[in-house]
């Protein structure tokens, strides 16, 4: 039996390190050339962070830092501000999410909003604390409202997002495990 569990934690990372890269890239690709284009600044949806909180909630609890907290140096790298703020903040969401799914099922719809709209609300006021750490901050007032119209548009997202998320995983052949979430 002792053989079987590095196996199965190889696979694991296999699959963690491949959905986290490869949609990770996807995603900047969709936020830098495609998003800009359809949507005005102020109303286009955070997929980045729905994204990290797809994994905060449905992958597995071994590792699901890690991978948080690559996906957020990867967003980084894509964005203006301080280097490491959304490896932080994508970290202190797997947190406070893991936290909150022990109380609130994720495969209910009405619960599946309030997430996405809780965390991309939380990610973007910590990363707007961190602008006006660095002095680059908007002013509170039109960053807490640009905070929850992105928060907005992007909870609508999560339902869709969530299903498909799941069909491709299962089309993978991800392993799930015995709780229900993906090894990944």
């Amino acid at each position: 039996m002792a053989t079987l569990a590095p196996a199965a934690r190889n696979n694991e990372a296999h699959w963690r390190w491949r959905v986290t890269l490869g949609l990770g890239l996807v995603l900047a690709a969709l936020h830098g050339l495609v998003l800009p284009r359809l949507c005005a600044p102020e109303y286009r949806p955070d997929l980045f962070t729905l994204f990290a909180v797809y994994l905060s909630l449905f992958s597995a609890r071994q590792g699901r830092y890690w991978h948080l907290l690559a996906l957020g140096l990867l967003r980084d790298l894509f964005s203006l501000g301080l280097l490491g703020s959304y490896g932080v903040l994508y970290s202190l969401l797997y947190k406070g999410i893991g936290r909150a799914r022990g109380k609130l099922d994720p495969e209910r719809p009405g619960n599946t909003l309030l997430f996405g709209f809780a965390g991309v609300f939380a990610v973007n006021v910590g990363y707007h604390v961190t602008l006006v750490a660095s002095g680059d901050g908007v002013g509170w007032s039109a960053a807490f409202t640009r905070c929850l119209i992105t928060a907005a548009v992007t909870a609508p997202w999560a339902l869709p997002t969530f299903v498909l998320a799941h069909y491709a995983l299962e089309k993978l052949k991800c392993p799930r495990a015995p709780g229900g979430c993906w090894a990944i």
